[in-house]
């Protein structure tokens, strides 16, 4: 025999740990709107009574028992975009309403596409980026080719976005 039996369970161990990976990876890659709304709900704290900085609620104050003493929230460890000096970002800037009437889409550029609602920087530079490897859109349906951007997203737009001849 060429293993032992537990060089063996560590082999697999270190295989399965390595195939996880890959493949948080690979949903990471193709699920971006989701990657990004799951960061969103880590950045922000969960506060009791909507008030900042309050105590966080508790189980037991959920439950309906009051506890001696509120718990207050941790100290939050610096994220690896802090650690190199830059800030967090914690919040979207306050984005200004669209101009009245449907935003073209073949003459948008990128901060008009993300004062949309539901679209970020991100998501508006690969729209512009579809647009520019793709050609220019026929119908408000093209957006298909667009990664991140869905079905229900796509509808939500429909209104607000028009494609010009």
């Amino acid at each position: 025999m060429l293993y032992t039996r537990p060089q063996l369970v560590l082999l697999l161990a270190v295989l399965t740990a390595a195939g996880a990976g890959l493949a948080v990876g690979h949903w990471r890659a193709h699920h971006p709107e989701l990657v990004e709304r799951l960061e969103q709900l880590d950045r922000t704290p969960a506060v009791a009574d909507g008030q900042p900085g309050g105590a966080i609620a508790s189980p037991s104050a959920a439950s309906g028992r009051e506890s001696a003493a509120p718990i207050r929230e941790r100290p939050r460890a610096p994220s690896s975009t802090e650690r190199r000096g830059r800030p967090a970002k914690l919040t979207a800037p306050p984005v200004e309403a669209p101009s009245p009437g449907p935003l073209d889409l073949n003459e948008a550029g990128v901060d008009d596409l993300a004062r949309l609602p539901g679209v970020g920087s991100g998501l508006a530079q690969r729209i512009v980026a579809a647009r520019d490897e793709g050609g220019r859109f026929a119908s408000v349906d093209d957006l298909r080719r667009v990664r991140g951007l869905g079905r229900v997203r796509r509808e939500r737009l429909r209104p607000l976005i028009t494609v010009g001849e």
